[in-house]
């Protein structure tokens, strides 16, 4: 117990001082010293007594219940019923260094927040400050956060790491940030974010991303995003990049603007990250590797996703452009991926109305595309722009390709070592010296459907889809 009553007296000044401005540090400083002065008569043994890590996870600053009713339990979280006692969250975790990891707090009211909000979790120099704890919205809503700095990690929640989010919305925001910025959060590590939506107004620098900033080693479920959102680098309508992450049943409505690496859904895809049904309706622009679902996909899986919103990009000899992925490589994996969005591009590497580049090992697996492509010099493909290295089967495209040198109903340019099978186009809209099309009505036919659920059962003719096959998960 002495232990525990040094560690509260003596360690509490430095981490109090760390998010302060530089004046404070000298006096707490001095504090310190003094302190350290008087503890000098104690006992060596008491001041010199280990303290173990399951002493320091339960001592905090602060007694929580002086600040909330509650007593931070599942049964019985901390309830937070106003702007005042979210501020009060920011600070404890801001400046006391609080992560608050398996306490329950819940939101009980709707609030709506005033002047510039403080994210609950900061990165200041070498120190993370972040919340750990379960974040219960209680399927209420937060109206006026707005933040305007150009510091970086910045959302309603700054950094959260080892902590859930669920059942929270948020509405009309308006964020001007640095990098790493998202309405919900800035970043997002080994935790869970769950039945959530966000919209509002969202401009930063790199790493921007409707939802969050950075997900890494997470789970995303049930989260929609509207609005806006708008970036330099590494720009995604829901995040910007995903690591070792999951996103499961989130769709996106914002329209999401970049310049480099930018995409409906995830920017960056890496390191066995799994995205599943995920669909973005929300028009896509920037200048290099565009794209409706994700810009770049690595060592990753992207199932039962699609894209339904317009696809722009700009003159760029180094770009991929796709109705689904960009660039799509190293064992990349799609599967039931779909694009009806039209995709505007100017000269590129690779355009194409799946995949703009699909190289070095990916696959695809059950895939349509209904979107008309437009583009500038570039190989040009209904399903692939840039093909090499991979494999395609169960896939066929009823949208219109250009009539140009490197444009193909398929493939625009098919390298080495690609196979393909069970490929099919519609022969009212474009020819192909690679495979023979197939007449529209009959790509319409159960012959064709049979097909098609003779490599993956998955398919089903639709009317909404003008009576052409689509995934049954998309009912």
């Amino acid at each position: 117990m002495k232990s525990k009553i040094w560690l509260l007296l003596f360690a509490a000044p430095f981490v109090f001082t760390a998010c302060g401005d530089d004046s404070s540090t000298g006096g707490n400083s001095e504090n310190h010293s003094a302190n350290s002065s008087d503890s000098s008569n104690k006992d060596d043994k008491n001041e010199n007594t280990p303290v173990s890590p399951e002493d320091i996870d339960w001592i905090l600053p602060t007694d929580p219940s002086n600040l909330w009713d509650g007593e931070g339990t599942e049964s019985k979280p901390y309830k937070l019923t106003s702007a005042e006692d979210l501020a009060l969250l920011a600070d404890e975790v801001n400046e006391k260094v609080v992560n608050f990891k398996g306490i329950h707090f819940k939101l009980t009211e709707d609030v709506t927040l005033s002047g510039k909000w403080t994210p609950i979790g900061c990165v200041k120099g070498q120190s993370n400050r972040t919340f750990g704890g379960v974040f219960d919205g209680g399927d209420k809503t937060i109206k006026g956060l707005n933040i305007d700095d150009t510091a970086s990690v910045s959302g309603f929640f700054g950094f959260v790491s080892g902590g859930t989010i669920k059942n929270l919305n948020i509405e009309g925001a308006k964020i001007k940030a640095g990098n790493y910025a998202g309405m919900l959060f800035g970043k997002a590590e080994n935790a869970e974010i769950k039945d959530c939506s966000v919209s509002g107004e969202l401009k930063g620098s790199d790493f921007v991303g409707g939802l969050g900033g950075s997900v890494s080693g997470s789970k995303v479920e049930n989260v929609t995003v509207g609005g806006s959102v708008q970036g330099n680098g590494s720009v995604g309508g829901v995040a910007a990049t995903l690591i070792s992450s999951s996103f499961k049943n989130v769709d996106n409505s914002a329209s999401v603007s970049g310049k480099t690496t930018v995409a409906g859904i995830v920017s960056t895809l890496s390191m066995n990250s799994v995205l599943e049904l995920c669909v973005n309706t929300g028009a896509v622009s920037g200048s290099q590797d565009v794209a409706g679902v994700v810009s770049k996909a690595s060592k990753t899986e992207v199932k039962q996703s699609g894209n339904e919103g317009t696809v722009t990009a700009e003159d760029n000899s180094m770009s991929s452009v796709g109705g689904v992925v960009a660039i799509a490589s190293n064992s990349a994996v799609l599967s039931q991926v779909y694009n009806t969005g039209a995709i505007k591009a100017g000269s590129a590497i690779g355009v194409g109305g799946i995949a703009g580049k699909f190289i070095t090992d990916a696959s695809m697996t059950s895939a349509f595309n209904h979107g008309q492509i437009t583009a500038g010099s570039a190989a040009v493909g209904g399903i692939i722009g840039k093909a090499e290295v991979c494999v395609v089967k169960g896939a066929y495209d009823a949208g219109v390709v250009p009539n140009a040198d490197r444009s193909a109903p398929i493939a625009g340019e098919m390298q080495s070592a690609s196979v393909m099978s069970d490929i099919y186009y519609d022969a009212g809209l474009q020819t192909s010296d690679f495979v023979e099309g197939t007449p529209e009505e009959d790509l319409k036919s159960s012959d064709f459907l049979g097909k098609l659920n003779a490599v993956e059962k998955v398919w089903e003719n639709s009317s909404d889809y003008a009576g052409f096959p689509v995934f049954t998960w998309m009912k």
